[in-house]
């Protein structure tokens, strides 16, 4: 996790919670002499491994080792968006770049990073968790400087503004974000772990319906007094708005495809579109608006993967957008992240 005016960021990218609790359950169990709750727990944690990790070993192969060495290199951008049925205004901040050194057991992979430009204050949390047909995200995103207006409609002679690129502004002071994303993949022959996790290698292609689950929190603080004064000139009073808080409630059904198109190649995609429930209060200078109702929220996942179950190499996408419309209000924002790795195993298991 990355500080302001720290020049580094420590993250860690797997979740311990799930691996704890069923280690935990499994040692309760084997301390008990009661055959008949140990047999519970022990069913129980079963379960849990099969829905997880229940794979066709024709079309998945397992990791052979215990450890991996892997450093990354990632770049992240967000997109920020408010219009009425005239008007619209675009803003952006700078790309970040970071460099990663991960060290990882199984599923756990913990990682010392550092900003390569320091281009602006950010505080940022996340963490995946990839099982074979599981997939777990949970993130926190806090920036308070560097944004730029990059679009503008219906502003008139405003929009000379942006003829020589972006436009630097102080309207979008601070952004939170705190989410999380639940998913899972019903077919057995196809693993989100090896387009995005490493730890299994699919050996032929299959694709699979997703279902999953989510929650987002947001708060954008945007002072519009901040903006060029031709731009504010010019702004219509239902974009004039001091903060907007928003909560998030989704569920999606998608569908993933990974191809095997060649040996120890894949290349992975999926597409989850949500039905979303937005509920959105809206502060103003002197009154504040409370609004809700249904929208569209879209993420995205996208890997070229080679791994020889000693070696790999990659890249990956993953992409999430939010929507919300009520009337001829809309905001929409959304943030990526593009990464590309190297790494190998160590450390073999026992067979």
């Amino acid at each position: 996790m990355k500080t302001k005016g720290s020049s580094y960021i420590y993250g860690i990218r797997a979740i311990m919670t799930i691996i704890v609790l069923m280690f935990s359950i499994h040692a309760a169990a084997q301390e008990n002499t009661g055959g008949k709750l140990k047999k519970i727990v022990q069913g129980t944690v079963d379960f849990i491994g099969y829905v997880l990790n229940d794979v066709d070993t024709t079309y998945i192969e397992k990791n052979r080792y215990n450890m991996t060495f892997m450093p990354e290199y990632s770049y992240s951008y967000e997109h920020y968006s408010f219009g009425t049925a005239g008007q619209s205004i675009g803003i952006v901040p700078d790309g970040r770049n970071v460099m990663s050194l991960n060290i990882g057991w199984r599923w756990l992979i913990v990682g010392y990073s550092f900003d390569l430009r320091e281009n602006r204050p950010l505080q940022e949390f996340n963490t995946s968790l990839y099982s074979t047909r599981f997939a777990l995200d949970l993130f926190y995103r806090k920036g308070s400087e560097g944004y730029k207006v990059n679009r503008l409609e219906g502003f008139g002679s405003g929009e000379g503004l942006l003829k020589d690129g972006s436009w630097e502004c102080d309207g979008l002071t601070t952004v939170r974000q705190l989410g999380a994303g639940l998913c899972y993949a019903f077919n057995k022959r196809f693993s989100y772990s090896a387009a995005l996790g490493q730890s299994t290698i699919q050996r032929a292609s299959a694709g699979s319906f997703i279902l999953g689950a989510g929650y987002n929190w947001q708060k954008l603080s945007f002072n519009h007094d901040g903006l060029d004064p031709i731009i504010k000139a010019d702004l219509v009073d239902e974009l004039k708005f001091k903060e907007v808080r928003m909560n998030d409630f989704s569920i999606s059904l998608g569908y993933g495809y990974n191809w095997v198109f060649s040996k120890n190649f894949l290349a992975g995609i999926s597409f989850e579109p949500a039905v979303s429930y937005k509920k959105a209060r809206l502060e103003y200078t002197d009154n504040s608006s409370l609004q809700a109702g249904m929208n569209m929220d879209f993420m995205t996942r996208a890997a070229l993967v080679y791994n020889n179950n000693r070696y790999y190499a990659g890249a990956s996408l993953e992409s999430h957008t939010y929507c919300f419309n009520k009337g001829d209000l809309y905001i929409r924002d959304g943030f990526g992240v593009l990464e590309a790795y190297i790494g190998f195993y160590f450390w073999k298991r026992k067979q």
